[in-house]
């Protein structure tokens, strides 16, 4: 299954800034059972209504549950939370 995380931090200024240390956080998801890959996506876009970036993962659905419950995702929302201005997670095949 896909797993997509889309946000939009509130400084513009925070994608570049964060991005390098967002991808390390995320490559630790590699270890995680279930979870096969990961792909960020920076936008291209300086619109407003537009999101920062969109972190497309590749994983079982147990890899899901592995992941939720993972220290990655608690790091990620601990971390970066406060700095959304929005966010929408997004599950498919």
């Amino acid at each position: 299954m896909k797993h997509y995380i889309i946000a939009k931090f509130k400084d513009r200024c925070d994608t570049e800034k964060l991005l390098p240390e967002i991808k390390e956080l995320f490559s630790a998801t590699l270890e995680i059972p279930g979870v096969e890959s990961f792909v960020i996506h920076k936008s291209n876009s300086t619109r407003e209504n537009r999101y920062s970036i969109m972190i497309e993962m590749n994983l079982s659905a147990e890899g899901l549950n592995n992941f939720d419950a993972s220290e990655v995702h608690k790091k990620w929302k601990d971390t970066y939370g406060d700095r959304l201005e929005s966010k929408a997670i997004f599950d498919c095949d």
